[in-house]
């Protein structure tokens, strides 16, 4: 792996925290240059002085910034081979009780944002037949409820990533799309394990590292992988989605119900389940 990433230069962003960062360390280990990019300056800087990278401040959703940002990247780093994106929120609970504003944010920044960026690296990363992974999620395989906005604009990554992938394929450019469960990052985190898919605990449950995320998105841009897998439960979530399809809406239902009952459980105890 280090010989893949060695003098290669990176665009990483959502790099202050999460499997943004954890993948900007990882790069930076294998010998990567890097521009970093978040909305939180102050994190941001702390890592790119930490990782001896580029901090760049950026609202994806701002099409212009993107633009200049990634101009600018290039121009820093004397070129640009890859960019991994993870920059993106979630907005989670019922739909009806998140606000319609909430819901369009994220929209924005989980979809609307990944366009920005994509398009505008996409003439350097074509220029050095490099890499583009986009960090989507299984919540695009099926859509789960209390994450519907959330799960709709990741269903408009993969959608997006599959298009390029094709349109890329004769100019060399690896597009890869990653689609990891449940991760341990600070997004997740506020939200205290309060969602009924959290407390169901199904087998189908499953909770990662952003470093063992961030290990499996570095694997599988070395192998040139499209789906990149963190581990076999979103494997297996894709394939019923795809091959039984009718079988999606009653585990999705059960599962949704499970986390019902446990959360009646646990307030008849009078204590709210946390997440850990």
């Amino acid at each position: 792996m280090p010989d893949t990433f060695a003098g290669q230069r990176y665009i990483v962003t959502g790099a202050a925290s999460g499997i943004g960062l954890a993948t900007a360390r990882l790069l930076q280990a294998c010998g990567a240059r890097l521009a970093l990019w978040d909305q939180n300056a102050p994190a941001l800087a702390a890592a790119a002085e930490a990782l001896q990278a580029h901090a760049f401040p950026v609202d994806v959703v701002d099409g212009a910034a993107v633009r200049a940002a990634a101009d600018e990247s290039a121009a820093r780093l004397g070129g640009l081979q890859g960019v991994v994106h993870a920059a993106g929120i979630l907005r989670a609970g019922l739909f009806e009780d998140v606000s319609l504003e909430a819901h369009r944010q994220t929209i924005e920044v989980n979809l609307i944002g990944t366009l920005n960026v994509a398009y505008a690296a996409l003439p350097y990363l074509k220029a050095a037949r490099g890499s583009l992974t986009l960090v989507a999620s299984t919540a695009a395989l099926a859509g789960p409820p209390e994450y519907a906005a959330y799960g709709a604009s990741k269903a408009g990554v993969l959608s997006l990533a599959q298009s390029l992938r094709v349109e890329l394929a004769a100019d060399g450019v690896h597009v890869g799309v990653v689609c990891p469960l449940f991760v341990q990052t600070p997004m997740l985190a506020g939200y205290n394990g309060s969602t009924r898919l959290i407390r169901s605990r199904s087998l189908l449950f499953d909770v990662r590292t952003p470093e063992a995320v961030a290990a499996v998105i570095a694997r599988g841009i070395e192998r040139r992988r499209f789906f990149i897998w963190p581990g076999w439960r979103p494997r297996l979530i894709f394939w019923l989605s795809r091959y039984a399809s009718f079988l999606s809406y009653p585990l999705t239902l059960l599962t949704y119900h499970q986390g019902l009952r446990a959360e009646a459980s646990a307030l008849g105890k009078g204590k709210e389940p946390t997440f850990q």
